[in-house]
């Protein structure tokens, strides 16, 4: 990425990782290009969890299949925010994403009653 594509930001982890790209051309471009450097290092692109994902907000507002995706424990996606002057507006931002949530859940127990008072 950083000799063929030094201009796309990207972030990895372990076996997972995201590119970013401006249009959908280029994200069809890099997604070849990777696949083919894949092959010859004799690895495989997961085809169920490879995706081209559509980032819609505020300025991004074209309707698209793909709108959201996990990553790391975070589920990214349009989010409704505000901004210091109290106006709402369409975002694409991480939120702890469901499966997470559910393994928090068996985490954290009560304090036992009067410990805080």
């Amino acid at each position: 990425m950083k000799t063929k594509n030094p201009h796309n930001p990207w972030a990895r982890y372990a076996d997972d990782g995201v590119i970013h790209c401006k249009t959908k051309e280029e994200a069809q471009y890099v997604l070849k290009k990777l696949t083919e450097r894949m092959k010859e290092c004799k690895l495989k692109i997961h085809p169920e969890k490879t995706r081209i994902i559509y980032c819609k907000d505020v300025n991004r507002k074209e309707e698209h299949d793909n709108t959201s995706f996990d990553f790391l424990g975070y589920t990214f996606r349009t989010q409704v925010s505000r901004n210091r002057n109290g106006q709402y507006f369409a975002s694409f931002t991480p939120a702890v994403s469901k499966k997470a949530r559910k393994a928090f859940k068996g985490e954290y127990t009560r304090y036992p009653k009067g410990l805080f008072a």
